[in-house]
């Protein structure tokens, strides 16, 4: 089988919004046509058997200069600490460790069916640029399987840090495309808010949109998220800002609350939440009930916001756990929400496929004829099967080039 060819049949595939098994033709890396019976021209065939097809998956938010950092130990599985071993050692890492460890993350997405991951680098004065580097010549290995948009993340403040300000514009220059921020790790509101203002000003600049890191934390104190909602509003940046993680929003009172939610939705803002890690993460210091990290994902979707849902971290200081699987993540989302009945488990669904192309503003998401041939199969019927096995076997297309086929065969012994 001529793995390289952008010319393809793919047979019997089954569509969400099809009653029957339908054909796809692949044409030169792009849908063709998509239909019954359609008659095979000059392609590669497969049998899909009734696979159910899907858009391939995106990772909106993750920390690919981190991966697989499992040492030292993080001994209190808490943020705070991990943030302090990472600041530790980031200057003593090697170029070719993290390289290589974000290439190792970057093909198990591919094999997950992802096709595009937001990885968030850090920028500050303690290892400068050097883990953007890593991160820029991964996203070259990787261009034809897995595109990659690089947000420069000031993890240890920007106030709080002098100088990562002047680095957050070189990282822009060298080949970063989103401003990011942690502003709930400055030392005082006036600064959070500086923070904000300060990168506000950077990704103007740069004509790029925003991802900043917002209230990961249980601290009802903790209010950058209504300081972003009015930031985006006074700057006129709708949907062009996303707000990742949002905790403290969970432990918020609801009258605040409320507020808060009606300000994101009129700012169009998109919100991230990272159920995985954040689960892992939150709530160490809490007695019985344990706070969990989640953001009221029922009540932004209810006031319009576009939620969408990140794997954030993999096997290391931050989170031990992790697959680089969105179907992993859109079902702890879908648990950990609520998000139960038929419609919502759709939703759920959709967080890591058209909510995400949406956040990140991609052209040409989905499978229709005229775009890109992004498509993963999956050996499940319908999105609730599909986030409750977890299928193993997928097979992976990427601009019309197979990428991936995994199968594993099994066999009943009982």
């Amino acid at each position: 089988m001529d793995t390289q060819s952008q010319n393809w049949l793919i047979r019997n595939l089954r569509l969400e919004n099809s009653v029957s098994p339908v054909d796809v033709h692949i044409q030169e890396g792009k849908i063709a046509a998509i239909g019954a019976g359609l008659p095979a021209q000059n392609c590669q065939e497969l049998d899909a058997a009734g696979m159910l097809g899907s858009p391939l998956f995106i990772d909106p938010h993750h920390h690919l200069d981190c991966a697989f950092l499992i040492e030292p130990t993080n001994q209190s599985g808490t943020l705070l600490e991990a943030i302090e071993i990472n600041a530790r050692i980031k200057a003593s890492r090697t170029p070719e460790d993290i390289y290589a460890k974000a290439c190792r993350a970057l093909q198990l997405a591919v094999q997950n069916g992802a096709g595009w991951v937001r990885n968030h680098g850090d920028i500050d004065t303690v290892s400068g640029l050097k883990l953007l580097y890593p991160a820029l010549e991964a996203r070259e290995k990787f261009r034809d399987l897995v595109e990659m948009q690089i947000v420069a993340f000031p993890q240890l403040g920007l106030i709080a840090d002098p100088g990562s300000d002047e680095l957050i514009r070189e990282a822009m220059r060298n080949g970063a495309q989103v401003v990011g921020g942690m502003p709930h790790a400055e030392a005082s509101p006036a600064d959070a808010a500086l923070q904000i203002e300060q990168l506000f000003q950077i990704a103007e600049e740069f004509d790029a949109d925003i991802d900043m890191h917002v209230d990961e934390t249980d601290d009802p104190d903790s209010r950058t998220l209504e300081m972003l909602a009015d930031a985006t509003l006074r700057h006129a940046y709708q949907r062009r800002v996303t707000a990742s993680h949002c905790c403290a929003l969970a432990a918020y009172p609801d009258d605040y609350a409320q507020r808060v939610i009606e300000k994101v939705a009129l700012a169009q803002m998109n919100v991230i939440v990272n159920p995985l890690v954040n689960l892992y993460l939150q709530g160490r210091a809490d007695r019985q009930p344990v706070r969990r990290g989640i953001t009221r994902v029922k009540e932004l979707l209810q006031a319009g916001v576009n939620v969408i849902c990140g794997s954030d971290d993999i096997g290391n200081i931050f989170f031990p756990f992790g697959r680089m699987d969105m179907l992993e993540v859109a079902m702890a989302t879908a648990l950990t929400a609520h998000l139960t009945r038929p419609e919502e488990i759709q939703l759920a669904f959709e967080m890591p496929r058209q909510r995400a192309a949406q956040a990140l503003r991609l052209e040409g998401y989905g499978l229709q004829a005229g775009n890109a041939a992004n498509i993963v199969l999956l050996a499940a019927e319908n999105a609730l099967e599909a986030l409750r096995v977890q299928p193993v076997d997928r097979i992976v297309w990427r601009n019309g080039r197979l990428v991936s086929r995994r199968w594993q065969e099994q066999q009943w012994m009982g």
